[in-house]
Parts: C-alpha cells; structure tokens; sequence
C-alpha cells in the first residue's frame, strides 16, 4: 500500500465547518481559531485550482471543499507564469500579511505564519493532488481531518494561536501520508 492509499481509510463525513469557523465566544481566542480555519478552507481552494489546471479537468472537488470547510472559493486563479519564475504559486506571502495584519502579529510571527500555510499547502498538495480523479469525498476526507484537528487544537489566541493550529493541520495531514 502506497502513503496515498492511506487516505482512503480516512473518515469521509464532512466537518461542517461553517458554523465552527464563525467566532462563538470569548473573542480573540474565537477569532484566531476563526482565521485559522478560514486560512486552510483558502488554501485547500488554492491547491485544487491548481490540481484542476495541471489535471485540464472540471473541478468537482472544489465545491464538496467549500461545503466542508465553510469557506468560499476567493478569486484565486493559478498564474502559470508565476509557476514559470519559481514565485509564490499559492500566493501565500499575501495571505500571511494579512493574516498577520487581522492578528497584530511581530514581523516575526508573520514569517511563523507563512511557514505554517506553506507547511499545511505542501501536505495539502500531497492529498489533493495524490488522490485527483478520486470521488470528492475521498479526495478531501484528509483536508477535512485536518480542518477538524485545527479547529479542535486547544490555542491560544492572536498570531500564536492559528500558527498553532496550522501546524496542528499540517502535522495531521502528514501523519496521514505516512499511513
């Protein structure tokens, strides 16, 4: 059995993120766990766009994704010319400026951050794009496992506390390829 083949075992129910994702509490700890899980619905987005423009097929996993995670898909286009100059595919660095700027995070955490989302983007490509052509529900059962741990990670709040759960994310999904 390959690491893929790992994932099929993981549970398929959906997360109903949607309603964890919205802040229901105490503030700032709501509001980092908030971010956090809208932090990986965007990058599961980002990461099937770009399975769906390598694959030339009709994304069919991005809209059980968007129900999973509670998250809509942004405006978010893959940039094959950005590919060609080894840039920031995922267009990450924006996305932990601003994660950063919601959070008031130190330059330092920002840069803690980044490397998070591109911790949870690179174990995100090995489930998404290792199972492209699965049925939806196989294909994200990972990311949906992942969305669940960071969203059941007791952190702290502000930068800290999504770099927390981010983490939690990405060690989650790759426990999963290591199956």
């Amino acid at each position: 059995m390959t690491a893929i083949d790992g994932f099929s075992r993981l549970p398929t129910t959906p997360v109903h993120a949607a309603g964890a994702v919205t802040p229901i509490g105490d503030g700032a700890h709501d509001e980092a766990r908030s971010l956090a899980g809208t932090a990986i619905g965007e990058i599961g987005h980002r990461v099937l766009a770009w399975v769906g423009q390598s694959a030339r097929t009709l994304d069919t996993a991005s809209h059980a994704w968007a129900a999973s995670s509670g998250v809509a898909a942004g405006g978010f286009r893959p940039d094959p010319a950005e590919l060609a100059r080894g840039g920031d595919v995922y267009e990450l660095r924006g996305l932990a400026a601003d994660l950063g700027g919601r959070t008031g995070a130190t330059p330092t955490q920002e840069g803690e951050l980044r490397r998070a989302l591109e911790d949870v983007t690179r174990q995100a490509v090995v489930q998404l794009a290792g199972l492209s052509g699965a049925p939806a529900d196989r294909q994200l059962a990972g990311m949906r496992a992942a969305l669940g741990e960071a969203l059941d990670t007791s952190a702290g709040d502000g930068a800290d506390g999504v770099i927390s759960r981010l983490q939690a994310a990405a060690q989650h999904l790759a426990r999963g390829s290591d199956a």
